[in-house]
């Protein structure tokens, strides 16, 4: 098995897991199973929903990993976020609601990196109403917010996951954060 550094060409990975080598799979779901969790953990709100479904997507990039046409890191990457955005809406067909409750399960998280007892009760009862707030939106709108704010990933990548246009993303970026905006506002003269 060939050790694989992390600065490793993408390209390289991806052809040897189209030749179906175990140790590219071992990679790709090093460099991506994290990020899948943290995606589908904020859609579906239970750890284990969250963990079953990024081992059902990356069963289903083994078994569909020759369907991947592109050949840049970028493209890669919308396409294995399609695949677990994919199995999210057969969930939700499963569930016979498409009814989330996103980020509970990281309420706190970002108070966990305060100095002090007074810091961390004021970043919870922020970082709470945030994720209220953030509830509050429309699915694909809290997709979109998760997808730029939680993983970093550029507009561009944010339409290929979504299978939107880049204004059409931009657009719902820009409603979601007027709407949290007017949300927190609301929040704050309360």
């Amino acid at each position: 098995m060939p050790k694989v550094q992390r600065d490793t060409d993408m390209v390289e990975i991806i052809a040897a897991a189209r030749r179906y080598e175990h140790w590219a799979f071992e990679e790709l779901y090093n460099r991506y199973a994290d990020k899948l969790f943290r995606f589908l953990l904020l859609r579906v709100g239970s750890r284990t929903e969250a963990e079953d479904l990024v081992a059902m997507a990356f069963e289903r990039v083994l078994q569909r990993i020759d369907t991947f046409k592109g050949k840049s890191v970028a493209s890669f990457s919308a396409w294995i976020y399609q695949v677990a955005r994919n199995l999210l809406i057969d969930h939700y067909r499963r569930k016979q609601k498409m009814e989330t409750s996103p980020l509970e399960n990281h309420r706190g998280t970002m108070a966990d990196k305060s100095p002090g007892p007074a810091k961390r009760v004021e970043a919870t009862e922020s970082a709470q109403s945030l994720y209220d707030a953030i509830s509050t939106l429309t699915p694909v709108q809290q997709q979109v917010v998760a997808l730029k704010f939680f993983e970093g990933m550029s507009n561009a990548e944010i339409a290929a996951v979504v299978g939107k246009s880049e204004g059409a993303v931009k657009s719902l970026q820009h409603r979601a954060l007027t709407s949290l905006a007017k949300i927190m506002s609301a929040e704050e003269k309360s």
